[in-house]
């Protein structure tokens, strides 16, 4: 088939890589001059690292990263364990990857480019369009190109299309946002895990290693910040001085890492909300990734549901010739694993970032607690490998590749 990517990010140039491999004939379009990712770090999980063997990247990616054994996440102050749970606890091949999303979009954009995909740079494309023979057009201001059999939106949390042409449930903005930097660990002080605290649900501070950037001697870190959206604007007039010494404050181990930042704008900010769609395909166009179904970053499963969603469509389009079928079944076997990770997410962000003064209360008393009792111990991790199919439902990523199968 003729097939229209709009999106370089992970999840539009993974499908790409999976689309072409299967024998399609795919364009990339993209809005900027030139691709490029946008943030600072994410965690793959064991789901995302399988697709990525499937695409014969995943030890690359490991080699350039940082091994996560689990996350660590405790209260300002007191020290109070929230979360205190490994990989290992499931499986001994389970871990998670700390990645720059630089080096992970250079994997997928170099995979694309090996597997000679046309990219088509500067093309924002605003609208699809359908010629006499009910194929869609892909609009970009003056611009249109097509006809396509089928385009596949993965514009991204803020896909303009989607409004247009998406049964929208839900399209609302978080009110808490963050900030995110880059530091050396040249201390070698934050190895292994991710590293949370929590100053009640006003602020959460995140360090998790990624690997050693740019043949550095020492690995770097992604370190996050939260704040209300609000807010942004006097965080930044207070300037980074106050900051800093704000943050030391809670956490007197980072010191190293904050002291690097010489200016706010070496910290990029993101805003963040939730998408639900009640269809996340019309007639002959797809929605994959954040266009379809955004969430907060709480549980660092966005690019790895985006990874599953590319893949998944490929398999879908191989088993039937007819697009609109082959979409329907698409949907039909995303639905449980994404959704039940917009409810999850959506369930626990306020636990960590709100203005809610009981609901951190009873995180602190109970969540500790529950990380005790083996089998909610156990639906966290599972939780957190995004391997959660529903409530009391999983899967295993051994489905995906042989290599990440649990059982071994």
């Amino acid at each position: 088939m003729k097939i229209a990517v709009i999106g370089a990010g992970t999840a539009g140039l993974a499908a790409a890589a999976f689309l072409k491999r299967s024998g399609h004939d795919v364009t990339l379009y993209e809005k900027f001059d030139s691709p490029r990712p946008l943030g600072a770090g994410l965690m793959l999980q064991p789901t995302g690292l399988a697709v990525l063997a499937r695409l014969g990247l995943d030890k690359q990616a490991i080699a350039m990263s940082s091994r996560i054994e689990g996350i660590d996440g405790r209260v300002v102050g007191t020290g109070r364990i929230i979360f205190r749970i490994g990989y290992a606890m499931l499986s001994r091949r389970m871990f998670g990857l700390g990645i720059h999303r630089n080096t992970l979009f250079l994997l997928l954009y170099e995979k694309v480019l090996a597997e000679q995909v046309p990219v088509v740079n500067a093309a924002s494309i605003d609208d699809v369009r359908y010629n006499d023979d009910g194929l869609p057009l892909i609009v970009a201001g003056e611009r249109s190109f097509g006809p396509f059999e089928l385009v596949v939106n993965a514009q991204g949390a803020r896909s303009v299309l989607r409004s247009k042409f998406a049964w929208v449930r839900k399209d609302k903005p978080y009110p808490y946002a963050a900030v995110w930097g880059v530091c050396r660990d040249t201390q070698s002080a934050f190895k292994d895990w991710l590293m949370q605290r929590y100053q009640k649900a006003h602020h959460m501070i995140g360090v998790m290693p990624m690997g050693r950037l740019n043949g550095d001697t020492c690995e770097s870190v992604a370190f996050f910040w939260s704040l209300r959206a609000q807010e942004h604007e006097q965080w930044r007039a207070r300037g980074i001085e106050a900051w800093k010494a704000y943050v030391v404050s809670l956490w007197p181990e980072v010191e190293p890492l904050v002291q690097q930042f010489q200016s706010v704008d070496e910290l990029n900010y993101a805003t963040y909300g939730d998408v639900h769609l009640r269809r996340v395909h019309a007639n002959r166009l797809v929605f994959i990734g954040d266009a379809a179904h955004a969430t907060s970053p709480q549980l660092g499963q966005g690019a790895n549901l985006g990874l599953l969603d590319a893949l998944t469509l490929d398999e879908c389009l191989a088993d039937t010739s007819d697009v609109n079928a082959a979409l329907e079944e698409y949907a039909r076997r995303r639905k449980s694993h994404v959704r039940f990770y917009q409810k999850a997410s959506h369930w626990l962000t306020p636990f960590f970032q709100s203005d809610s003064r009981f609901r951190p209360w009873l995180r602190d008393r109970c969540l500790g607690m529950m990380c005790k009792l083996p089998f909610l111990k156990t639906q966290m991790i599972r939780t957190l490998s995004g391997t959660k199919t529903g409530l009391f439902t999983h899967m295993n990523p051994g489905t995906i590749h042989p290599d990440y199968d649990l059982r071994g």
